[in-house]
Order: structure tokens, then sequence, then C-alpha cells
């Protein structure tokens, strides 16, 4: 375990030397909540309740998952390993004395914790000075951290199957395509899932996604609590479970097209 714990802290103070980007990544951040904010502004005019949302639930909702976009809750964007196994690179780490697994996860635990840290809670609190965006009590608080927590898990372990499928092909940027349309859209990232219709909502539900974005944000909202909180983490527990259970699948069937020149 000390081994993984050094290598996410070297992650986590490597991620520290890009400002420039934080700054960037922030301000874009901020730009689309506040867009998508004047949206709901708009629609809720007349004032009322949508689906169980007030107007001020969406708009925080909105800025919530403005800030998971650093955990990779909008799309993936950690391409590091698809590109070692094109360079031919990754033959360097599965050679190591590591699990090849944990090796990718403790990385981008490191990386994500900083972009949450830092980017994600400064685009929140653009959103708490600006639109008055919900400040969660210490008990959502606590629940959030929890589901944000195996939220992470979930994210790493879609994102690195996806990664994988450079194994068996040349360009797998069509992969990618439709793993980041999916995740967008059935994670409740650009919607609520309570704003679906009813068998969209359904289907949604059903898929691993709303445990990386819409459950955490609803959380983080105080709309699930008490033994409503419990299923949740369970549920997102669940999904990292057999997420990364299939992810150790894919990459043993990977492991079986490597051919390392010389043994």
């Amino acid at each position: 375990m000390r081994l993984y714990y050094e290598i996410a802290l070297r992650s986590f103070r490597r991620a520290t030397t890009y400002r420039s980007a934080y700054i960037a990544g922030t301000l874009t951040n901020a730009f689309f909540g506040a867009l998508r904010s004047f949206v709901y502004i708009a629609l809720y005019g007349a004032g009322g309740v949508v689906a169980g949302f007030t107007q001020q639930d969406a708009i925080s909702y909105t800025w919530v998952t403005q800030a998971l976009i650093s955990i990779g809750a909008g799309w993936i964007f950690s391409r590091e390993l698809m590109t070692s196994i094109r360079t031919g690179d990754v033959i360097t780490d599965l050679s190591r004395p590591w699990n090849f697994y944990g090796y990718w996860l403790s990385q981008s635990l490191g990386e994500r914790g900083f972009n949450l840290l830092v980017r994600g809670s400064l685009t929140y609190l653009i959103g708490v000075l600006y639109f008055r965006a919900h400040i969660p009590s210490p008990a959502e608080a606590l629940g959030f951290a929890a589901a944000i927590s195996l939220a992470l898990l979930v994210s790493f372990a879609f994102s690195f199957m996806v990664n994988l499928t450079a194994f068996w092909l040349i360009e797998n940027s069509g992969v990618m395509l439709i793993a980041n349309v999916l995740l967008g859209f059935f994670s409740g990232f650009l919607l609520p899932l309570a704003f679906f219709p009813p068998p969209l909502a359904a289907l949604a539900r059903l898929l691993p996604f709303q445990a990386i974005t819409g459950l955490p944000a609803q959380v983080f909202l105080g709309q699930i609590s008490g033994a409503a909180l419990g299923w949740t983490l369970l549920l997102q527990l669940f999904w990292a479970l057999v997420l990364s259970s299939l992810a150790a699948l894919m990459l043993r069937a990977a492991m079986q097209k490597v051919v390392i020149q010389g043994g």
C-alpha cells in the first residue's frame, strides 16, 4: 500500500505544476456554469418546482456538476494509458513489480484529488458568490465525501476500460466519443435524471453513469439523505466492484495480445 500511496502523492504534486491550465479550466467551467444557470433562470421565470427541483436547486446542481468535471464526471479526459499502449511504453509498466490496475488507479486518484480540491472547489465557489449556489450542511458534506470517493472509483474503472480498447483498435477515437456521449448524457451531467421522460430515466438508472455524477450531486444538495443515502452508497459500491472486475477481465484478455521481444 505504501507504493500506491507514494504514486498517488507524486501524481498530486505533479498536478500542482499546471497552474495556468487549472486557471483556464476553472474559468471555462465557470463560463458554462453561468450560461446554464441563466437558462434555468429563464425557464423558472414563472416560479414553481420541476421534478422536485426548485430554481435554486437546478442552479446549484449545475454548479456541482461543473465542479465535478475535475474528476471526469462529464467526459473522459485521461488518455495517458491509451497513449502508452500506442507507443509501446505500456510494456515498461507491465514489467514492473506492481499491480498494473493499482498503479493507474493511484495515479488517477492523486491527479483527480488535486483537481477536485482546487479546480472543482474554485468553480463551485464562483457559483456560490454569483448565483447563491447551495452551501451544504456538515452532514451533507460528509455524505458527499463518501459519495465522491466511490464516484472516483467508478469513473476510473470506466475510463480504464475505454483506454484499454487501444490494445485491439488501431484508432479508438470512435469508442472514446461514444463513451463520452453516454457518460455526459446518462450520468445526469447535462440534465438531472429527474428531468428525463420516465422510460429514459428508468434506463439511465440501470446504467452505472449516475454513480459518477448525478448521485453525488444530489447527495451534496441534500436531496438524498438518511436511509436513502445508505442505499445510494451501496449502489455506487456495487458499480465500482462491477466495473473494476470488468476492467480486470479486459486487462487479462489484453495481456494475451502483448508480445515482449526477448521474453
